[in-house]
């Protein structure tokens, strides 16, 4: 049964005009008012009827203590004696229902604004925040309670803007920021200055080789010590590790020494081939009779 505070039809300023402003008050909410057959019980109460032609302002969603609702105009359609009530929006108008803080889009070329739930597009730039004032862009996944990707500006000590941008690719990439197991830490660089905290360490598995177990690389900035994984390399053979440092280049000088560690065989040569972001590291084991025999440290620096 609608909820209809009161209902006028024929006013004496609009009698046999169409269409007629029908005026309406209602405790119903928007879904309510818009569904099928809701106004039909209401007209036998009040003894009038509808037109196709008629605009009805209507005040729903009415609180009688407060004398406060919401107003709309609705146009009415009826289909074998069944009225259903639709809002009217005119070019420029907002399309309900809409959510609290959410971004308005174009609902089409007609001007009317919607709930930006669908992409928003902007042809120019986006900012959050202003000189002075805070702003974040925050990125949620498709689960729930899972975190978010947030971009958020900080102090530089001057105005110093920081522009993230892509080199030319020769593919499409996912790029994946991988877990640091620390609540802050930083990304390396193949340029500048490096502004790593005492004893941060990047650890990389051995990509070639014939050992069972990994080696390891401990860098501090340009410089650090591999850890090899227990060696069992044969007298007069080699064994090589790639590993990885955003330091090197083609044109990079790797200086290798002997640090250590539980191999108790001492003639061995190294050999350091510089690439990109990468070095194939080569140790000779020069000893006449005796295989390597556990792990080997070798200190390193990139100049």
């Amino acid at each position: 049964m609608a909820q209809i505070i009161s209902l006028f039809v024929d006013t004496a300023a609009q009698i046999g005009e169409s269409p007629r402003r029908v005026k309406c008050i209602s405790l119903d909410n928007l879904s309510t008012v818009t569904t099928a057959a809701w106004i039909n019980p209401a007209l036998l109460v009040y003894g009038v009827s509808l037109l196709p032609t008629d605009i009805i302002d209507m005040v729903y969603s009415y609180n009688a203590q407060s004398n406060s609702g919401t107003y709309g105009e609705f146009l009415v359609a009826i289909s074998n004696g069944v009225v259903t009530l639709s809002q009217q929006v005119n070019s420029g108008n907002v399309l309900l229902p809409v959510v609290n803080n959410h971004i308005a889009v174009f609902n089409g070329t007609s001007g009317q604004i919607k709930d930006g739930a669908s992409t928003a597009i902007n042809l120019g730039n986006l900012q959050a925040g202003a000189s002075g004032t805070a702003g974040t862009v925050a990125s949620f996944p498709a689960t729930a309670a899972n975190g978010s990707l947030i971009l958020a500006a900080v102090n530089a000590g001057g105005a110093f803007n920081t522009t993230i941008s892509n080199s030319v690719m020769g593919q499409a990439s996912v790029i994946s920021i991988p877990d640091p197991g620390a609540a802050t830490a930083k990304f390396l660089l193949d340029s500048g200055v490096q502004s790593m905290a005492a004893g941060s360490r990047l650890t990389l598995a051995k990509v070639n080789g014939t050992e069972a177990a990994n080696a390891v690389t401990t860098v501090n900035g340009n410089a650090g010590v591999i850890t090899t994984s227990a060696l069992t390399t044969a007298a007069g053979a080699s064994y090589a590790i790639t590993w990885t440092n955003t330091a090197i280049s083609a044109s990079s000088s790797i200086l290798l020494s002997l640090m250590g560690g539980t191999n108790t065989v001492k003639n061995m040569q190294f050999q350091a081939t510089a690439g990109s972001g990468t070095s194939t590291l080569t140790i000779y084991n020069t000893d006449p009779a005796a295989a390597l025999n556990g792990t080997v440290l070798i200190g390193y620096a990139v100049l």
